[in-house]
């Protein structure tokens, strides 16, 4: 397991119980996580200084900024043919985690980004809560280049939002299920997005969750959390229908202790899922908790995806097409003489002697005429 701190990130062989620095540490850690059917590979989002990547789990890092535009990487979501990134001036898109492309929403500070689909075509959702919130808060790409739609249907006109989660695909289901947590309350989807319906259960004029995230092994399974804005507060809730409705599962927090910043749930060998809460509470410094969730239900079956090649928005600059050039054949060295000689004629201090010459030629023709005809037919 991997965890991005402020100080950097930290890595855990045994499910949270214990914590290592890495090599990359020193730097706000905005996201962190593994990339699918790759165990080893992980991509870490940086605060000023764009995206790192491991290969050997987080034990040595390199950059892997190429391409990005800008460099304050808050948050990443990783897929099967690609990842993406949102940054304080848009998305980029990436195929192979080294090349980084622009992916749009230009102008927009993007503060969640999740996966909604592999495919048949690279789905992302896109949370902002920074530029023109009243034009759209909430966006989705289907794999179209740089052009997002914004969803409107079933949520507030505006709002701020604190984070996307998306859930394993169901199987059967042609879609994962979404989770968003907003200033307005928090919304789920069923059908990758065009709709929304708000979630209940939740003392809504007490806690607005500020982050969420689904169990990589159940597509109902949704734990969210409230960091009670930075004061004393804060709650953890879970659901079990894909986060229709919530209750509350903080037992055995501390009670200064409950202003949730982040969640993972992991799932391995059969065991129920370990819920890893990262809390900071004010003035007290931050912490990490892990339970293993012995009253989760048991998961369903799941769909099986594919990968599908993240799209590439940015438009190559054409290559100009050579032009070809008429060639030329040098002149002989009497035509050169010919042309030299004509030159000379006609520059100063001679000008116009070609012209004067023929001028005298014709006068001479006319006058010779002119005293035959003379002397020929004669006066009458």
């Amino acid at each position: 397991m991997l965890a991005g701190t402020d100080g950097g990130v930290y890595r855990s062989v045994d499910l949270g119980a214990s914590w290592q620095t890495t090599s990359l540490r020193g730097i706000r850690a905005w996201s962190v996580g593994f990339a699918p059917g790759a165990p080893n590979a992980a991509f870490a989002g940086l605060s000023g200084r764009g995206v790192q990547r491991t290969d050997d789990g987080g034990v040595s890092w390199a950059d892997a900024s190429a391409g990005l535009g800008n460099l304050n990487v808050r948050v990443l979501a990783l897929g099967l043919g690609g990842l993406a990134a949102g940054t304080s001036n848009g998305i980029a898109v990436s195929a192979d985690g080294k090349q980084w492309h622009p992916g749009g929403l230009h102008g927009y500070d993007v503060s969640a980004l999740a996966l909604s689909a592999n495919e048949p075509q690279f789905t992302l959702v896109a949370g902002a809560d920074g530029g023109n919130l009243n034009q759209g808060f909430l966006f989705r790409n289907s794999g179209a280049g740089a052009s997002w739609e914004v969803l409107q249907q079933g949520l507030p006109s505006s709002a701020i939002v604190s984070a996307v989660s998306a859930g394993p695909l169901p199987q059967g289901g042609p879609v994962r299920p979404l989770a968003a947590t907003t200033t307005k309350g928090t919304f789920r989807s069923g059908d990758g997005g065009s709709t929304w319906t708000a979630s209940t259960g939740l003392p809504s004029d007490q806690v607005t969750l500020t982050t969420a995230a689904f169990s990589p092994a159940d597509p109902n399974l949704l734990y969210g959390g409230s960091d009670a804005g930075g004061s004393t507060g804060g709650a953890l809730f879970r659901s079990t229908d894909g986060g229709a409705t919530f209750a509350p599962a903080d037992q055995g927090l501390p009670d200064a202790r409950r202003n949730v910043t982040c969640i993972a749930v992991s799932v391995a060998g059969g065991r129920p899922p370990a819920v890893l809460v990262g809390v900071n509470p004010p003035g007290k410094g931050g912490a990490v908790y892990r339970e293993l969730d012995a009253s989760a239900p048991a998961p369903p079956a799941l769909g099986a995806e594919t990968a599908v090649a993240t799209p590439v928005p940015a438009t190559p600059t054409p290559v100009p097409t050579p032009v070809a050039r008429p060639t030329t054949t040098a002149p002989s060295a009497s035509s050169s003489l010919a042309l030299r000689a004509l030159r000379y004629l006609v520059q100063w201090p001679f000008p116009l002697a070609p012209e004067l010459l023929l001028v005298v030629v014709v006068a001479y023709i006319l006058l010779r005429w002119r005293q035959r005809y003379l002397d020929i037919e004669g006066p009458p």
